[in-house]
């Protein structure tokens, strides 16, 4: 099946320190949903993509993106049940050193690469849908604010921006694969950010912020992410780095997303990809 693409704007500027603020909601693993350990090759979305630009593929027991050039363009693979709460924890390896690197995970995309389903002649038409123009903003001026207290709000609010536009999608569109969905992502240069993707926009819930938790260029960093209602927060490293809210996907499918700004590209494998119920702790 034929991925999607989104413009993307890797920004360089390092945004700080790592906060120290502790996460308002506490989940531990629940019952596992799924996981994929790569050993069979038809077990995530495969494929070769933009103008060979991109492979996605299952080799050697890991999944790998693999960018011959930095194109500034966001490549992922999606797969799996569709599913509401979800924990997902992935090892994921930056085998290039290009600090222009991006790499993370996604949860409640929008589709149902993977599934056995019957679409409806919209969704079908949707699905053929080959790119989308996005554009991930990464600028000092729209950082988030972190509080050092937990409260009853998430630690790191989302932007104005994104609060006025979280309105939550009718269900009969959780058929269009499409590439929306939630983006817990971090980059070689040591930032992460958590995103959402809606049609042809990105917007920020949690702007790039650096942390001296996430191992910077040729690495592995272990990725956690928690999507319960409408809470959202990014462990690396077993290390709380941010949380925010957002109320507009209820449910979707699990992704794993490589992209690169740099001339020589980026290669970034993951394996170990396990899918839990997030359980209140």
């Amino acid at each position: 099946m034929k991925i999607r693409m989104m413009g993307l704007m890797l920004g360089l500027l390092l945004l700080g320190a790592c906060s120290t603020a502790s996460p308002v909601k506490q989940f531990t693993q629940g019952d596992e949903l799924a996981f994929y350990d790569f050993t069979s090759p038809s077990s995530f979305e495969v494929g070769l993509y933009g103008n060979n630009t991109a492979r996605l593929e299952v080799s050697d027991g890991v999944y790998n993106i693999q960018l011959s050039t930095g194109d500034n363009t966001l490549y992922y693979g999606q797969w799996g049940d569709t599913l509401s709460d979800v924990l997902i924890d992935v090892e994921a390896t930056q085998t290039s050193s290009d600090l222009n690197s991006t790499y993370g995970v996604m949860c409640r995309m929008r589709g149902t690469v993977g599934q056995t389903v019957k679409a409806s002649p919209e969704a079908t038409a949707e699905s053929t849908d080959a790119a989308a123009s996005d554009t991930i903003m990464a600028s000092a001026d729209s950082t988030a604010e972190a509080t050092s207290e937990a409260t009853a709000e998430p630690t790191q609010k989302p932007t104005a921006e994104a609060t006025a536009e979280a309105t939550p999608l009718p269900a009969s569109d959780i058929n269009s694969n499409n590439g929306d969905g939630y983006l817990f992502m971090i980059q070689g240069n040591g930032r992460y950010a958590i995103l959402r993707s809606q049609g042809h926009k990105i917007t920020p819930l949690v702007n790039w912020t650096s942390s001296d938790v996430i191992k910077m260029g040729a690495a592995q960093n272990r990725i956690k992410a928690i999507c319960a209602g409408s809470y959202l927060a990014l462990y690396v490293n077993n290390q709380f780095l941010a949380d925010t809210s957002d109320t507009l996907y209820t449910k979707g499918q699990v992704g794993l997303v490589g992209a690169s700004a740099g001339r020589t590209g980026m290669t970034v494998t993951f394996d170990n990809l396990a899918v839990y119920q997030p359980k209140p702790g």
